[in-house]
């Protein structure tokens, strides 16, 4: 289950079974004592848990246990959304929120009764919520009797979508999933067969659409907001947002219309192609924001350590992720609480960003003043750090040393190259050609031989390599794609 969501279940019994669950899904088969382990509970808790699931296991689901320990079975063509459905509705932490946001506000007694707990325990479960959730700038607060839901509407809206995105196709937060889909996938639709044309997240998209017409039918509305009424590129998709949610019975104030507008923009990918009225109206009315894009990556490729990012789409996505900010200087800086806990500067990697970074921030001063400059130095770092991997994809070398069979020593070296991915290349070399190489400092040695000690790690394997010496190096290359 997405990490977000275990968070909100407030009882300690239904996330022990969500992780027992979640072990045996990505395990083929676990004893009784490995689970317990993997956990921290004992054994005894295990088996009773154990029965627990099985009672409650969507159809054609099992279980099955022998000598050597515990399979799941999941249904042909099943998805795991089913069977957390069933723990999100046992939940009182997912209640109270699901509550929350379909309600501007519920009293203190229906809460009670629809999570069927007493006051005082109704009161340590939001107790509990509220501290888990605190990061994202939203709390709980119980006012002459009433539950609401406090902090900036923007804010809160940000923080259900946050949380529901893995669940968008969930009816039991979504009801009549498939009627709302169809309208928002025809509103892709016709952008796409348009002169605005753009590439988007659909899901992304799509729950943001979903998230604005619960609220706004709920009357939490976003008032109050300051934005440019003239904003060029609002002004293209104003009236097809319009339309969109007048389909839902929704006519959208204008505070609310720039808000939807601004999840639309969210959801538009990297790497895009815009049509051609989209593409006139970038280069005649954000000249400005295009030429800060465009020095950026010229500074790259002046300092000479980069001079690969000249042939990437660095400046073109640099660009979008600028127009974000500019749109919306406020939105932008609420927006980035979506996901705090991903920040993590890069600038490290980078050195330039460092002198790059605050420079490009400069510029863009008299269109948009950014107050924290972190998040977007992290998510620029993100995109050249992209951008690298698209036009020199290799970023480590495994020099290959293994004694054995001709043919099976080239079929184990390809397999080894292909389990690694394309960052990582696979140099086949004898053992006395070690003396001559000239390492980075992230390379690394695969060998089935004992070797004297090198400049960089030796991972030994065997002549049939274990699944767990697979494993292992599959680990140790890890940070070639993970950068966070």
């Amino acid at each position: 289950m997405y990490p977000m969501m275990k968070e909100i279940i407030t009882e300690k019994d239904i996330r022990r079974q969500i992780l027992l669950i979640e072990k045996l899904l990505n395990h083929s088969q676990l004893t009784a004592k490995e689970l317990a382990e993997s956990i921290h509970t004992t054994e005894r808790t295990v088996f009773s848990d154990i029965q627990l699931i099985r009672s409650q296991l969507p159809d054609d689901w099992m279980i099955e246990s022998d000598s050597s320990g515990f399979k799941l079975f999941p249904a042909k063509n099943s998805v795991t959304t089913e069977i957390w459905e069933i723990f999100l509705s046992q939940s009182i932490g997912i209640q109270i929120l699901k509550a929350l946001f379909l309600n501007p506000e519920v009293s203190r007694h229906q809460l009670a009764q629809l999570t069927s707990v007493s006051v005082e325990t109704l009161k340590r479960h939001i107790n509990q919520i509220n501290r888990r959730i605190k990061a994202y700038q939203v709390k709980i607060k119980l006012t002459k009797g009433v539950y609401k839901l406090t902090g900036k509407e923007s804010t809160i809206r940000i923080f259900f979508h946050r949380l529901l995105l893995p669940y968008t196709y969930s009816n039991y937060f979504f009801k009549d999933y498939a009627v709302h889909e169809i309208h928002y996938y025809q509103f892709l639709k016709n952008i796409r067969q348009s002169d605005v044309k753009i590439e988007t997240e659909h899901i992304f998209g799509m729950n943001w659409f979903f998230i604005n017409t619960i609220r706004i039918k709920a009357n939490c509305r976003i008032n109050n907001f300051s934005y440019q009424k003239e904003d060029p590129l609002f002004s293209l998709y104003h009236l097809m947002l319009v339309e969109l949610y007048q389909k839902e019975g929704i006519y959208l104030t204008d505070d609310e219309a720039f808000f939807s507008f601004f999840c639309f923009l969210e959801s538009w990918n990297y790497n895009n192609t815009y049509g051609n009225i989209l593409d006139d109206t970038i280069h005649t009315q954000y000249p400005t924001l295009l030429k800060a894009a465009s020095d950026f990556v010229a500074r790259f490729v002046s300092s000479g350590t980069l001079p690969e990012l000249s042939r990437s789409k660095l400046s073109d996505n640099l660009f979008l992720l600028l127009l974000k900010y500019v749109e919306s200087p406020k939105l932008s800086k609420q927006f980035q609480l979506e996901y705090h806990e991903l920040i993590n500067l890069r600038a490290d990697h980078y050195q330039l960003l460092q002198k790059f970074g605050p420079e490009l921030i400069q510029q863009l001063n008299p269109l948009a003043k950014i107050d924290d400059i972190g998040y977007l130095i992290h998510l620029i770092s993100l995109l050249v750090q992209q951008a690298i991997f698209q036009t020199h994809p290799i970023m480590m070398t495994a020099y290959f040393i293994f004694q054995g069979e001709p043919a099976w020593k080239d079929f184990l070296r390809q397999e080894i190259s292909d389990a690694l991915g394309n960052r990582v290349k696979v140099i086949g070399i004898e053992p006395f050609d070690l003396k001559d190489v000239q390492y980075n400092t992230q390379d690394i040695i695969i060998s089935n031989l004992l070797l004297e000690t090198q400049p960089v790690p030796i991972h030994y394997i065997s002549m049939l390599p274990t699944k767990n010496e697979l494993n292992t190096l599959i680990e140790s290359t890890r940070s070639q794609y993970l950068l966070i």
